[in-house]
């Protein structure tokens, strides 16, 4: 085949896919037992190599860094591709292939973007490929069934960030594993979250990616938890991008996780009583779903003066009684989760002892209490939530006496006698506007 003839075919091909490594495979097949890893896009000015794209019968194209990020998704079934092409409306208009069944979507990812990996619905059932470094896909020439590969878009392959590509519901992304399709996230699990991704997507991010359909629920009665986490993935995007989300953009998140959460909502539920509960969510959310408050807590605690806890002097018990203290700082009037695991991890101790130390600081000690409507269950696998009644720096409440002592801070009125560190604790209270009489100064 002449020169020309080689230009005539593989120009086209080039038109539309930009700089490609293209493999020659007999007519017919997928591939062949003929090695091409070893090819680079330099090849493509290899007389040699183009003297066998003029005789193949069918052209693929390896995909991924050696052909500058260009990838496929190769979708099996329609119904998949139609999903997909409604959440990614911008993507109707980049280059599309077909042969037999479904179709190949054809992008070019201008940053980082997973490896080879077989998509799956929710199931867990093969749905399709997303094809990318070490895969290739045919783009021309004839089915091992006989059908010859067509266009169904003959444009121009488009040039997207990865993160800007929405997974519809039905789909898994290529990055999901079998641990996140349950998409369990617990009150310790933090949720990744790149400040440099989401710096240059803006709060737009929210609606792409991962994010959400991390925190979705994947159950009736789990709407309630995962709109409080959604609350917190809004707070850690706020947090990178250093101002506040606006109305319009909390909507577009609620709206995305609506998407995967509407089979789950209660009969009779609606759109309008979820954003409710979402925005209520949103406003009571005082940390980031990035962070770990108990590890924030921590830091906090640490930074200040340690309360003294009665007789105790186990440095690790005053550092709890500190996170209590910061962790009633981190929720303001809200109650907090005290998780007996995690903080046996931060602290070096047992869990077992570390429940004990907050039983002991629910009674006698009463430097925490219940929540209204916890029950603590014997037995039970889960940490009830808390109220702290340390009201200031190094200031604890000792237990051992019920006088009146008369303390009021902040309308509320404390009876119990108190044990203060130093100098410094009697001016922070001062300052914070408490008034202690002189029974309570004898304590110091």
């Amino acid at each position: 085949m002449s020169a020309t003839a080689t230009s005539d075919r593989i120009s086209p091909i080039l038109g539309l896919v930009g700089p490609a490594l293209l493999l020659p495979w007999p007519r017919g097949s997928k591939g062949g037992p003929s090695k091409w890893g070893h090819l680079q896009l330099s090849d493509m000015d290899n007389r040699s190599h183009l003297a066998k794209l003029a005789k193949a019968g069918n052209i693929g194209i390896a995909l991924g860094r050696v052909s500058t990020g260009l990838v496929t998704i190769d979708l099996d079934e329609d119904n998949n591709v139609d999903a997909f092409l409604e959440a990614n409306l911008l993507l109707r208009s980049t280059l599309r292939t077909h042969a037999r069944r479904g179709c190949n979507i054809w992008v070019r990812c201008s940053g980082g973007y997973p490896a080879f990996r077989k998509l799956k619905n929710l199931s867990g059932d093969e749905i399709g490929e997303w094809r990318a470094d070490g895969s290739q896909t045919i783009i021309a020439g004839t089915h091992p069934e006989g059908m010859p590969y067509k266009f169904v878009v003959e444009s121009p392959v488009m040039t997207v960030s990865y993160e800007a590509i929405i997974w519809p519901e039905s789909i898994l992304p290529p990055h999901a594993t079998e641990s996140n399709r349950v998409r369990r996230v617990r009150e310790h699990k933090v949720v990744s979250l790149s400040a440099r991704t989401v710096y240059h997507m803006s709060i737009e991010a929210f609606i792409t990616g991962d994010l959400i359909t991390q925190v979705a629920p994947t159950d009736y009665h789990q709407n309630n938890d995962s709109l409080f986490k959604l609350g917190r993935v809004v707070r850690s995007c706020e947090g990178a991008i250093g101002r506040l989300a606006t109305d319009a953009e909390l909507e577009l998140v609620f709206d995305r996780w609506c998407l995967s959460s509407r089979r789950f909502w209660r009969e009779g539920h609606t759109r309008d009583d979820y954003y409710a509960e979402f925005l209520s969510a949103y406003s009571y959310a005082r940390i980031g779903l990035d962070k770990d408050p108990i590890e924030v807590a921590m830091s906090r605690a640490k930074a200040k003066p340690l309360p003294q806890v009665g007789s105790f002097t186990d440095e690790r018990i005053r550092l709890l009684a500190g996170i209590c203290r910061e962790m009633q700082g981190i929720m303001g009037t809200k109650p907090f989760y005290l998780p007996t695991r995690k903080l046996g991890d931060v602290l070096s101790a047992h869990w077992t002892s570390v429940a004990l130390w907050l039983r002991v600081f629910e009674h006698p000690l009463e430097i925490i209490h219940l929540a209204p409507g916890e029950v603590r269950k014997r037995g039970g696998n889960r940490c009830p939530r808390y109220h702290c009644d340390i009201a200031l720096p190094a200031v604890i409440r000792s237990g051992q006496c019920k006088a009146a002592v008369g303390l009021e801070a902040d309308g509320h009125q404390c009876r119990d006698r108190l044990q203060f560190s130093d100098e410094s604790t009697l001016a922070a209270a001062a300052a914070a506007g408490v008034q202690l009489n002189e029974a309570a100064k004898e304590n110091q």
